[in-house]
């Protein structure tokens, strides 16, 4: 009888998997390789921007990225050189992170903890888009004067200052500022808000601010016009009959040394004139409406607000809100392990 072969009952070795050509781009050296480069990249930037401060960095500020494009050099090569590191550190991230997750899920682990760290991970990828689209989006509504009569605040409505308490160092220089502002938008109630260096007036989750620059005082010059009333400082616009009525400059008369105040406004005929005014004068606007300069108030207090568009905020807001779920997951592996318990007396 012929015997049986030597290969029977044996099975056949499987193939081995083909060899993943792109796991590189999820490897945690990748993401080590590129957490040092974006440290490295921005300590350079920090660096190169206090040394160009006078020159190619003039202007640029860190939370608008747009000026470092539409006036390129060759000085923040820097900054040039972060968007692709930090691309491939998303993409890094992003990558490993969906692997963990596909590992976890086919080993069984159902526990919310043993996601954490993907989390963790998801609240840095958002942390990135915040400052990419804080960086690209944000943008200045300009710097008002908000003195004792409302006047219009860009994104606010029209505001005006209710009181101001200041604590000044020994050298007069003020240490803080706390400014209590009336907000008066169309359908809201009057709202109170207070302003400080770091406490500005906030809307849309962070998304528009009204920062303090600075206090003091500064002469208000107002105006009626039939039923309506203006209080403008320099540079300002009102309102009257649907004209724009603007006071670019006031200034003292040299014979007479009164105040007057140069208006800018379309005359009776619709052609935008400027004129200047002096306390108790008359200017003719379109449809021959009356413009008269009533008073001048020197050294009104005044707070000077700078609004921002800064549409990166609630996405940092996000970030900051995942983290803290990402942290309170993984609660357990935070705190110290118990000691093991001793053993119980007359235990053999």
């Amino acid at each position: 009888m012929p015997s049986a072969s030597p290969l029977v009952g044996l099975g056949s070795r499987p193939a081995p998997p083909p060899p993943d050509r792109f796991a590189w781009l999820r490897s945690q050296g990748l993401g080590v390789i590129c957490g040092y480069g974006t440290v490295l990249l921005l300590a350079t930037g920090s660096v190169v921007m206090v040394l160009t401060r006078e020159g190619a960095s003039a202007g640029i500020q860190l939370d608008d990225l747009r000026p470092f494009f539409t006036r390129p050099s060759p000085v923040h090569l820097w900054l040039y050189l972060l968007f692709p590191v930090a691309g491939l550190y998303a993409l890094n991230t992003t990558l490993a992170t969906l692997e963990n997750l596909r590992r976890r899920w086919r080993a069984g682990q159902r526990a919310p903890s043993a996601y954490a760290i993907a989390v963790v991970h998801l609240a840095f990828l958002l942390a990135l888009a915040a400052h990419g689209v804080g960086g690209f989006g944000s943008q200045e509504l300009g710097t008002v004067v908000v003195h004792g009569d409302f006047s219009p605040l860009p994104g606010f409505g029209e505001a005006r200052l209710a009181s101001i308490e200041v604590d000044r160092l020994p050298g007069g220089m003020p240490k803080a500022v706390r400014a209590v502002v009336e907000l008066r938008r169309p359908g809201r109630d009057l709202e109170q808000v207070q302003v400080g260096y770091n406490q500005p007036i906030s809307e849309g989750l962070g998304g528009r601010l009204a920062l303090l620059q600075d206090e003091g005082r500064t002469p208000v010059a107002r105006f009626s016009s039939g039923s309506t009333y203006c209080a403008l400082v320099e540079g300002e616009t009102c309102q009257v009959g649907g004209d724009a009525v603007t006071m670019l400059a006031l200034s003292r008369i040299p014979k007479s040394h009164e105040q007057a105040a140069l208006i800018r406004a379309p005359g009776p005929d619709g052609q935008v004139q400027e004129r200047w005014l002096v306390r108790g004068e008359l200017l003719l606007l379109r449809g021959a409406r009356p413009f008269e300069f009533n008073t001048l108030m020197q050294g009104e207090p005044a707070v000077l607000l700078r609004v921002r568009e800064t549409p990166g905020n609630p996405w940092a807001l996000l970030a900051a809100l995942v983290l803290s779920l990402g942290v309170a997951l993984m609660w357990r592996r935070l705190l110290p392990r118990a000691p093991d318990a001793a053993p119980s007396p007359g235990a053999g």
